[in-house]
């Protein structure tokens, strides 16, 4: 017999590899989550789980069993939101998952303009690196995500924009160029210019980081990193402080105070971008509330 609620009980005891653990979470008693998963393993014909003092671990029953469970719960999930959105389209839940600048530039803008529209509709907001995102939309966690990588053949992307990246440059640099001028207008031609110097860069793992490390691999630089840090506000006040370079894509310059009062540099001989995408799981249902809030994402971004 089917209970949607068993397996994402079941599946929250697989994320937390402890049953006491996943009670706490689901508010459920322990021995009544324990009498559900005896259930479904009675059901399945096999133990689905190890139990250790330490916790638990799938069996390889367990893990066809968890496998097929998030497919039938997203197969259900689909079947609520196509009746809801037939029913009703102002109310329901759109969870977003999106990267740190992307919901510092996004969300201001957004956020008033669709809750007017869909007063009804909750939207839950996930703040996390972009390498998390794929994962998390795939497992069917996420309905929507703003993501730098379109490699998931599992998801749909659709492509927003191709964001420019700027080097970000200190005084003590631009004022010995011949000529600067502030904003993003400069040209840097010669990237040896760059060797042994300070850089404050992103932490690995970060989109932004992939392109800094690219960027040093293909010129043979050896910059001198003085900060590594998750907040491109930061490493834009740090090279305002004059204490080194900095890598900022252009749609962080909406973010930036002072930005009118920095110098950025394109490099036309390695020139550096990146395509924002709008991903979501291939063929799933998209309910009118989750168009709307597209579209709101599209025009914040492309200005159309």
């Amino acid at each position: 017999m089917f209970h949607e609620k068993y397996l994402r009980y079941f599946l929250t005891v697989c994320e937390e590899k402890n049953i006491t653990a996943a009670a706490r979470k689901l508010e459920l008693a322990q021995p009544a989550l324990s009498r559900i998963i005896r259930e479904l393993e009675q059901e399945a014909g096999l133990p689905l789980l190890v139990r250790e003092a330490s916790g638990v671990y799938l069996t390889q029953a367990g893990e066809i069993y968890a496998r097929s469970a998030r497919r039938v719960l997203e197969a259900y999930q689909e079947g609520q939101r196509e009746i809801h959105d037939i029913r009703d389209s102002h109310t329901g839940q759109i969870r977003l998952g999106l990267s740190r600048i992307s919901s510092e530039v996004l969300l201001p803008v957004i956020l008033e303009q669709f809750r007017k529209q869909y007063p009804q509709v909750e939207l839950q907001l996930t703040e996390t690196w972009i390498r998390e995102l794929n994962p998390l939309l795939r497992q069917g966690k996420l309905d929507l995500a703003l993501t730098y990588e379109d490699t998931d053949p599992e998801l749909e992307y659709r492509p927003l924009l191709t964001d420019p990246i700027y080097l970000e440059a200190p005084a003590f640099f631009y004022e010995k160029q011949g000529s600067w001028a502030y904003g993003s207008t400069n040209v840097l031609e010669d990237v040896s210019l760059l060797e042994h110097m300070p850089f404050i860069l992103l932490k690995p793992g970060r989109g932004m980081r992939f392109q800094a490390d690219s960027l040093f691999r293909e010129t043979g630089l050896h910059p001198r990193v003085i900060l590594e840090t998750d907040s491109v506000t930061l490493s834009h006040r740090l090279v305002l402080a004059n204490q080194g370079f900095a890598l900022i894509p252009r749609m962080a310059l909406q973010i930036l105070r002072r930005k009118n009062w920095a110098v950025f540099y394109q490099l036309p001989a390695f020139p550096l971008h990146r395509t924002l995408y709008l991903a979501r799981r291939r063929g799933a249902y998209q309910t009118r509330a989750m168009e709307a809030l597209a579209q709101l994402i599209r025009s914040s971004v492309t200005g159309k």
